[in-house]
């Protein structure tokens, strides 16, 4: 039986790739996913391996605030340090290292890409620096500034040029002197980098030239890396000072990456899941079809002495060949595929200049396990029911799978329903985990009770396409209502993805519609000015506002955020904190106070949002604990409670940092004018403005309008993702018609003998599949609007106040369905049309 399930499968190869292919495109993306994160990350920790190859130890601040994210804000400490380290028996050089961030504008425009960071730092110069000059010469005095390679390059800058850059004090003009590799590339990763000297950066940088962010060591090499971070630490004595040997600080680095390139993997490795989703519908169909086509073969086997169990391990064999080649074949093309994308990123300037494609093992083995798992569990019904086909099936004529609509599928199908809107209802009550658990029983529901939409789709479409196509329209409703459970099985796969898509828009829409009533309603001002990219958590210098402040054009907020630890049950833990000054925002910002006011907040005093009052038992008059950048505690004293989904949770006023080495940026600033927006308000803020050419200025409904287009630039990336799946469920229609062709053949010769031609025969096959789409895209369009809704009440506590509906992008979404399923009809529709009449007429 084994010798006889290969030779059937080889005599069959058009079948096996038809099967094949939905395996292929979902695990080739999976691999994919693996290998491009894999290359990157290996390309980064070669980069930071080689970036410290010539450091022994660096010697930094043990006082750190680390993110809800994962980003550190770390304390500076004192250049006397760097005395101290350098008089370490071993030490032959001590480097005083500065990073920060700022801004680097030249003829208006922002060097670098628009979202990676923008890094800024001192220029070293040592045989431990990682930075190289690859043109001119390194920058000396406070007018000089080095660039990396990667920004020069992007924005067309050469030695010689000025450039404008912005810290947190005001903007200054620096001459290129230089352009700098780092570790052989480019740059780090996309980031673009300004590199002053020493005292320039201390003074630009971090406001004093008393401070350093780290110590870079290197030694006579007669003591470990080991050896050395000890001595060092015994010679400061300091608790919050920490010395990290090169392999610390290269594992510290690397595992940052890994960290970030973790939640990348999962994030795409979702998308590819998906797609391998709705491949199983295709999957699943082609077995079923197939077990349907074989059954006069199955019970002549049965006939001549074969058991059912030897039937079923038959098509079990053929499952497992096709998920094991299939699966092999997706993991080859998705090295291709993570080539091509790395390539792209690599033209563009992202990512390190070396990236070695890189190709492990673990990445191959899950693929090929997650793929053949999943074809063999896909062929586990079709399999049992070739095993169950009696001996007296080979008795007849033609095998068509003539499956009805069972029982048990309508009370699944009817229970899946009940238990969606159970769960929804649970989730909406407050168990959000429940909405989950919905929306897994809504994709249930959409998998049994496909048929029962399937069949009234295409009854209905029967007398509607006669009076349009004739003969040719009734076939193709009369084909499409034959077997509804096929016709479902193929809609279904168009349908998850349509859905998953329609639930993404109306997220978006909702998450446009909220943002716009928001800023609306909290913000009362007539001008944003907001920086000119999206700068990596880089904002504005807060001089900006001081300065639009001292030239009159009305009342002026700058609003930052900072990260503080607050004591939440005895201990601390990093919060996020939005930062204003308090009469400007007494002024400028519309919210509604349960108690206190932005009147009574003060150096010690902190806003709490309502709910998180209420979740903490906080009033007006109670306390807490806070821990800022440089280790010091204050009692901070709760001044309002105020009831906003736009400020985040706590409120602080600026003057909680004086003094600290905490840097701060505004986010925006907002202005509110006497006159509103009027040409001479408009010039007046853009006299100030001008010499922040990384600041932009817009009215509040421009600003509105941009946010939202930031909006869209995120679900154009989650739509690519999902494209996957919409051609997989597209590669599902043509593979459905054509095994429908085969399974047809001689019913197609048969009209074609009595007068049918060719033209009609196609045309039925085009209306058949556009009747497909439209069964898709109903359970798509119904399925995706209950999903987004889902979505939408799921982050409602997370300020998604707003459900909206975008009629347009539903509309483009299903008419692009319709378009893609006639052009899949294209090849199935051209081999109907070639039946062969004699052989549809023969007896024998």
């Amino acid at each position: 039986m084994l010798r006889l399930s290969l030779r059937n499968i080889w005599s069959r190869k058009g079948r096996l790739v038809l099967t094949a292919i939905a395996v292929i495109a979902g695990t080739a993306f999976l691999n994919g996913v693996f290998v491009f994160t894999d290359t990157i990350e290996g390309s980064f920790n070669r980069m930071f391996a080689t970036a410290y190859e010539n450091t022994n130890a660096i010697v930094r601040s043990s006082n750190v605030i680390e993110g809800r994210f994962g980003e550190e804000t770390r304390d500076h400490i004192a250049v006397s340090v760097r005395d101290q380290v350098a008089s370490v028996e071993g030490v032959v050089e001590a480097s005083g290292m500065v990073s920060s961030t700022a801004v680097a504008t030249f003829e208006g425009e922002t060097l670098g890409q628009d979202g990676p960071p923008k890094f800024a730092g001192a220029w070293v110069e040592s045989e431990s620096s990682p930075w190289s000059i690859a043109e001119g010469a390194a920058p000396s005095g406070g007018t000089e500034v080095v660039l990396d390679r990667a920004s020069a390059k992007r924005s067309g800058v050469s030695v010689g040029d000025t450039v404008t850059i912005a810290s947190q004090q005001q903007p200054r003009d620096f001459t290129v002197v230089g352009i700098a590799t780092f570790a052989g590339n480019d740059t780090t990763g996309g980031a673009s980098w300004t590199l002053f000297d020493l005292a320039t950066a201390q003074e630009f940088l971090l406001g004093s030239t008393d401070l350093l962010d780290a110590v870079v060591v290197r030694t006579d090499g007669s003591v470990t890396d080991v050896e050395i971070a000890d001595r060092i630490d015994a010679a400061l004595g300091d608790p919050e000072i920490e010395s990290l040997t090169k392999d610390e600080i290269v594992d510290e680095t690397q595992s940052a990456v890994a960290e970030s390139l973790g939640f990348m993997t999962i994030f795409l490795s979702i998308f590819a899941l998906i797609a391998m989703f709705v491949g199983s519908f295709i999957i699943y169909n082609v077995f079923s079809i197939s077990a349907a086509q074989r059954q006069r073969e199955n019970a002549l086997l049965r006939a001549i002495g074969a058991s059912r169990a030897q039937v079923t391990r038959s098509m079990f064999v053929e499952a497992l060949v096709v998920g094991v080649g299939g699966s092999a074949i997706g993991c080859v093309a998705g090295v291709g595929l993570a080539a091509t994308i790395l390539s792209v990123l690599s033209a563009v300037g992202f990512g390190p200049t070396d990236m070695d494609l890189t190709v492990n093992s673990s990445g191959f083995v899950i693929t090929l396990v997650v793929g053949t798992v999943v074809t063999v569990l896909c062929a586990v019904a079709p399999a049992v029911r070739s095993g169950r086909v009696p001996p007296l099936a080979a008795l007849r004529d033609v095998s068509v799978d003539r499956a009805d609509v069972s029982r048990a599928r309508k009370v699944i199908g009817a229970a899946s329903v009940v238990l969606a809107a159970a769960m929804v209802a649970w989730g909406i009550a407050g168990r959000t985990l429940a909405l989950g658990g919905g929306v897994v029983f809504l994709f249930l529901a959409l998998i049994a009770l496909g048929p029962f939409i399937a069949t009234p789709v295409a009854r209905a479409a029967g007398p509607l396409l006669g009076r349009l196509r004739g003969a040719a329209g009734t076939m193709a409703a009369r084909n499409a209502a034959r077997n509804p459970k096929r016709t479902a099985l193929t809609a279904g796969a168009l349908a998850v993805g349509l859905a998953l898509l329609i639930g993404v828009a109306v997220l978006g829409a909702s998450a446009k519609a909220t943002t716009r009533s928001v800023i609306g309603d909290a913000f009362q001002s007539d001008y944003i000015v907001s920086p000119q990219q999206s700068n990596g958590g880089i904002g504005l210098p807060p001089a900006l506002a001081a300065d639009l402040r001292a030239a009159g054009v009305g009342d002026v907020l700058g609003m930052g955020a900072s990260a503080v630890q607050i004591e939440e049950n005895g201990e601390f833990a990093a919060k996020q904190v939005l930062v204003v000054d308090a009469a400007d925002a007494a002024a400028v910002l519309d919210i509604t106070f349960d108690q206190g006011g932005f009147e009574a907040l003060d150096t010690d005093g902190i806003l709490v949002a309502l709910d998180k009052a209420s979740r903490d038992g906080l009033t007006v008059g109670s306390t807490v604990q806070a821990k800022l950048l440089d280790g010091g505690e204050r009692t901070l004293t709760v001044r309002g409670i105020f009831d906003s989904d736009v400020l985040g949770n706590l409120i602080v006023d600026r003057t909680l940092f004086a003094g600290s080495a905490t840097p701060l940026f505004d986010l925006g600033v907002f202005v509110r004018t006497d006159g509103g927006v009027t040409d001479e308000n408009t010039a007046a803020i853009a006299a100030v403005t001008d010499g922040y050419p990384s600041a932009k200025v817009q009215s509040r409904e421009a600003y509105i309008d941009e946010q939202s287009q930031q909006i869209d630039g995120f679900l154009n990336f989650i739509y690519a993702l999902l494209g996957m799946s919409i051609f997989i469920a597209v590669i599902g229609i043509v593979i459905t018609l054509l095994l429908a062709v085969y399974e047809r053949r001689r019913e197609l010769g048969l009209l074609r003998a009595v007068g049918t031609t060719r033209r009609q025969v196609r045309s039925s096959v085009l209306w058949e599949s556009l009747v497909t789409a439209v069964v898709g895209v109903i359970m798509g369009v119904l399925l995706g609007v209950s999903l987004g809704w889902i979505i939408v009440k799921a982050l409602e506590d997370q300020g998604l106040s707003e459900f909206s509906v975008p009629t347009p992008t539903i509309v483009t979404a299903a008419v692009m369905s319709l378009v893609f399923a006639a052009v899949a009809s294209f090849v199935p529709a051209r081999r109907a049309a070639k039946a062969d009449i004699l052989e549809a007429i023969a007896t024998t």
